[in-house]
């Protein structure tokens, strides 16, 4: 996966059609692509961060062999 921040003011957001994109992003297994705008990414970076608050990471306890 490769992930591209910067401004392109020809480029159409994926997700909501708006002109104007800041990230592009591409992942070749799949072969697909994906560009959003300012508010399209804004909202990414919430829904991350909600789901982020939501993770509970458990101690990991290590035993000697």
């Amino acid at each position: 996966m490769f992930v591209h921040f910067d401004r392109d003011r020809t480029e159409k957001c994926d997700n909501c059609g708006a002109l104007g994109t800041i990230m592009h992003m591409s992942i070749e297994r799949f072969d697909a692509t994906l560009n959003l705008c300012v508010g399209c990414f804004g909202a990414l970076t919430r829904a991350f961060q909600n789901a982020s608050a939501k993770l509970r990471i458990e101690p990991v306890e290590y035993h000697e062999p």
